[in-house]
């Protein structure tokens, strides 16, 4: 089963954005869970943060 990663900005805890990362089986077509990564590497995304558009 693949699973569905939540990016999480590491400093306001906003969602930023969701990746599906696959799993190695070809005929694989469901999604077993979710896990939250907090991250660095994406901007805030949420208009009122102070946070927002950017990384750190």
């Amino acid at each position: 089963m693949c699973i569905l990663k939540i990016i999480i900005h590491h400093r306001c805890g906003h969602r930023v954005t969701s990746l599906l990362e696959n799993c190695e089986n070809v005929e694989c077509r469901g999604v077993k869970g979710n896990k939250e990564v907090v991250s660095d590497k994406y901007p805030c995304a949420v208009g009122g943060c102070p946070y927002w558009g950017r990384f750190n």
